[in-house]
């Protein structure tokens, strides 16, 4: 594979539209509590927690990835690391994929097979995975143009419902809602992840491109959330997706109601995150099978990641444990700060030098 090197800002702005949509895809049933306000807290905890996590990554950067470093050091039994991220990136792929079914079929309802929807988005994905990162790279950079274009209309049609009487105080159920918000938050976070296994191929000054990562995710879920509460208030706690309300609530003479532009929006943004993840796999395998690489583990890993999301919608069971926030949560700092800090510690054991 071609190590084609992106921007500091190309990266960002890939990870800032992938992860935007899944994050602010926020109801009661997942945060634990029926103040929306409070998640406001939730993600700013989850952005403080969020750079220490990071830190590992930061130990481990080099010329190498995680993954790679980690079998230059351990050998065969640093095989433990690639897989390790690629169970988690089918996990988290597989959560967000299931996460958009959902929505489909619970608040759109269309008329034809939610299924096929499903199964479109994760082959869009693996062409552009298969077309390589600065492919994909581009594409998030149109996204992030229509994202902001798209929630800058529908904010700026809402804003004129906000009540600032619907805000509720912080705090008011305890802060058992705040502590399950922030795992949330967390969980949908694959951020930590794609930078330990594709830091290597950015150029220019990561450091900074992380911090306008976590400055501009918290500033727009915030004013999304503040939002949701102003002019929904306590009606937004019996829906199952009130983001998308919100934007069913605005009208154009044009356009009509809006909230096609958002489900279409989250499609685009579900795609970048999907061909990100999948992109992250052929480097996860590369690491195993050295100078060859072989294309059919990444058509596996996406038919495996399109049959979670379907069996998660089809069997209560199995969406439990999917989008439980706090199973997750735990598989995103094993990931983010475990994998790289056993791969760092055993580089400097052998010698191997990791990173910076």
């Amino acid at each position: 594979m071609v190590q084609t090197r992106i921007s500091s800002a190309q990266f960002f702005v890939a990870m800032f539209v992938s992860h935007i949509l899944v994050t602010i895809a926020l109801n009661a049933q997942y945060t634990g509590g029926e103040s929306i306000l409070d998640n406001i807290i939730s993600c700013l905890l989850a952005m403080a927690l969020g750079a220490l996590i990071a830190l590992p990554v930061w130990l481990c950067m080099g010329r190498d990835s995680v993954p790679e470093l980690a079998v230059g050091s351990m050998g065969k039994l640093g095989y433990i690391v690639p897989i390790g991220y690629w169970l988690y990136f089918l996990l988290a792929g597989g959560s967000s994929l299931a996460l958009f079914q959902i929505f489909l079929m619970d608040t759109v309802n269309p008329g034809f097979s939610a299924g096929l929807v499903t199964a479109a988005i994760t082959g869009v994905a693996l062409y552009g995975a298969l077309r390589g990162i600065e492919t994909v790279a581009r594409c998030a950079s149109c996204v992030l143009i229509v994202l902001l274009l798209g929630c800058g209309l529908v904010f700026g049609i809402v804003a004129v419902r906000f009540d600032a009487g619907n805000l509720e105080p912080l705090f008011q159920y305890g802060y058992s809602q705040t502590a399950r918000g922030t795992a949330l938050f967390l969980a949908r976070t694959s951020l930590f992840a794609d930078m330990g296994v594709l830091l290597p191929q950015v150029a220019g000054k990561k450091g900074r491109g992380f911090m306008g990562w976590m400055v501009g995710t918290a500033a727009f879920v915030s004013l999304t959330i503040l939002l949701i509460s102003g002019c929904l208030g306590r009606y937004a706690y019996a829906q199952n997706f009130p983001v998308y309300v919100l934007a069913s609530l605005t009208e154009v003479r044009s356009l009509q109601r809006l909230d096609a532009v958002f489900t279409g929006v989250w499609m685009m943004c579900l795609i970048v995150k999907l061909a990100v993840d999948l992109y992250a796999c052929r480097v996860c395998f590369l690491s195993m099978t050295g100078e060859r690489e072989k294309k059919w583990p990444v058509w596996v890993t996406a038919a495996l990641l399109l049959l979670l999301a379907l069996l998660a919608v089809g069997d209560p069971g199995v969406q439990a444990i999917l989008l439980d926030p706090w199973a997750l949560c735990l598989c995103t700092v094993i990931t983010g700060a475990g994998l790289p800090l056993l791969t760092w510690a055993a580089a400097l054991v052998r010698g191997k030098g990791a990173g910076k």
